[in-house]
């Protein structure tokens, strides 16, 4: 009879160790990306059942930027992000978002227009995932 109070016990233990690893710990993935025009970084965390991420980009070139748009694959949702104080474009999620962090490499769609320039140009740049706790 005790024996099997022993055993249920750490089963239970485990239970709530492994409870505790899917649903309450924090995992953190980062990815970054850069061609001759752009520096992108991803910080993506889950906390829980809630995720949460901020995208950076910085444009590399001389030129003002007048309209900015990207698209990550797969699975990022994104939108018009903000210029910061600082030069950085910055779209942040903050709880219950959707993000994908099962591949080493993510692939950004970026088009932007320079001011003064009627020209759209666009780029593809290739995310990896640099770390992963």
């Amino acid at each position: 009879m005790r024996k099997k109070k022993i055993i249920w016990s750490i089963i239970i233990v485990i239970l709530i160790a492994a409870f505790y690893q899917i649903m309450l710990r924090g995992k953190t993935v980062t990815y970054m990306g850069e061609d001759e025009n752009w520096r992108i970084t991803i910080n993506s965390e889950i906390e829980g059942l809630n995720s949460s991420y901020s995208i950076v980009v910085k444009y590399k070139g001389n030129e003002k930027i007048e309209q900015l748009n990207f698209n990550i694959h797969p699975h990022y949702e994104s939108g018009i992000p903000s210029l910061n104080k600082d030069g950085y474009y910055v779209f942040e999620c903050k709880k219950e978002c959707t993000y994908y962090d099962k591949e080493s490499k993510l692939l950004l769609f970026i088009i932007w227009q320079e001011k003064n320039h009627s020209v759209e140009n666009m780029d593809f740049i290739e995310l990896r995932k640099i770390k992963n706790e």
